[in-house]
């Protein structure tokens, strides 16, 4: 019998006991015992954090990619804001693309790197009804209620923008600070 100790990369150390099988002869390598890292050390691990998932095109769908959001940027300070930015994308993919379609689908991209200021969220539609744009729109010469949601976003983020084509679908993305909310934070604790 022998013990070996790996480490991984994420922080969960696991004693492996290589025992051989009396009947057989045969050699099992089992795990002992393992020591689970903390949930934020797992989460971030070593390397850069890149998720995504495609949902169906469905309202109801907005909320639990908040909440997906929301926990991954879980203790960077910037979750409420990350859940919010992509719940009013997908919102917008729902609304104003073939996404909100029957059988439509959204997609959802997040880079959240391990000790970087800058982290992205994209959301794919399936494009059909124009470019998204942040600017409000005129009916009839006067503003109608709603289209106040991209020019929040923009107001949160470092950089919105989008690619892709109405035939083809689009990505709108943001880049998002995480050192913005420490350093706002940390004024307003000490002032």
């Amino acid at each position: 019998m022998t013990t070996d100790v790996e480490s991984s990369p994420y922080g969960a150390d696991r004693v492996y006991l290589d025992a051989m099988s009396p009947t057989t002869g045969e050699t099992t390598r089992m795990i002992e015992k393992m020591h689970p890292p903390k949930r934020w050390e797992w989460m971030r691990g070593t390397d850069r954090m890149v998720w995504q998932c495609v949902f169906p095109g469905e309202h109801d769908q907005v909320g639990q990619v908040r909440r997906m959001v929301e926990a991954l940027f879980a203790g960077t300070g910037r979750e409420d804001d990350a859940g919010l930015i992509v719940s009013e994308l997908a919102t917008n993919a729902l609304l104003h693309t073939r996404s909100g379609h029957v059988g439509g689908w959204f997609g959802v991209e997040v880079y959240l790197p391990e000790n970087g200021p800058m982290a992205y969220l994209g959301v794919c539609d399936l494009g059909g009804a124009g470019r998204p744009r942040v600017d409000r729109q005129l009916a009839n010469g006067e503003l109608t209620i709603g289209g106040f949601g991209l020019a929040i976003v923009r107001d949160l983020v470092v950089k919105l923008s989008q690619i892709g084509s109405p035939a083809t679908g689009h990505t709108v993305w943001v880049h998002l600070d995480l050192k913005t909310r420490d350093a706002e934070c940390a004024e307003a604790a000490a002032g």
